[in-house]
């Protein structure tokens, strides 16, 4: 390791700086099973008292490539004797690998995770399996960076699918890169008339500096960094006119 950094002209660093750069680049593995259990705790889910089906949409390739069947076991660990969690990746660029294998019907195996893949954008894959009952409904809907604020075709991409999680009033929970993509998603949800649940740092946020585009110059954005949480739509009070 020494003639390593000797070639590269760099000191070496100490064990520590190693160790922190090491934990930077796992924790954006480890940020999705952690966010995904922060959406379990927002809306009261515990795999312990009954089995969950997880939907997660827009998935890509950051979350499918070399994906592999094992790749969320650390929910075992957060969830020790736990009923079972499905967990099924939706989204148009879900990329070829062990995953892409139809849902389960009905509950899984206990105490383990389940993990399954669509290659589609949701509201197909709702019309195509969860309406025919060939996928079970989702107790949870969460997305990791979805960018749908800064969609050029939000009306073909993202709205129909937000339509539907408001209208089936599915508990749903979405991590941006930043908080200035959770503000303009927010502003979006307000729009739609979500129900809107909380917002907010990630505690689970990726510690792994990323640069967006080709301009090295803007601050570095981090997976998961924010998310926003919803479930229906909002309930408006009416007020009867005096008569």
């Amino acid at each position: 390791m020494k003639d390593l950094w000797t070639n590269a002209g760099r000191p070496r660093p100490s064990d520590d700086d190693l160790k922190q750069s090491l934990w930077r680049v796992c924790s954006e593995f480890f940020s999705r099973p952690l966010t995904i259990a922060w959406g379990m705790r927002q809306f009261g889910l515990n795999p312990c008292s009954k089995p969950l089906t997880i939907h997660l949409v827009g998935a890509g390739h950051s979350e499918t490539l070399a994906a592999k069947l094992t790749d969320y076991d650390e929910l075992n660990n957060m969830f020790p004797g736990h009923q079972g969690i499905e967990i099924v990746m939706v989204g148009p660029e879900v990329v070829d690998s062990p995953i892409l294998r139809p849902p389960l019907r009905a509950f899984g195996p206990k105490q383990r995770v389940y993990i399954s893949a669509y290659k589609g954008l949701y509201h197909e894959f709702w019309e195509e399996l969860v309406e025919k009952e060939e996928a079970a409904k989702p107790d949870l809907v969460v997305g990791f960076n979805p960018g749908f604020d800064a969609s050029q075709g939000l009306d073909q991409g993202w709205l129909p699918t937000l339509l539907l999680l408001r209208d089936y009033d599915i508990p749903s929970m979405f991590s941006t890169l930043n908080e200035t993509e959770m503000t303009y998603s927010l502003q979006i949800l307000l729009e739609l008339e979500m129900d809107m649940k909380g917002s907010g740092a990630n505690p689970f946020s990726s510690l792994k500096p990323e640069v967006v585009g080709s301009t090295p110059n803007k601050p570095p954005v981090y997976c998961n960094s924010h998310y926003f949480s919803f479930q229906g739509l909002l309930e408006t009070a009416e007020f009867e006119e005096p008569e």
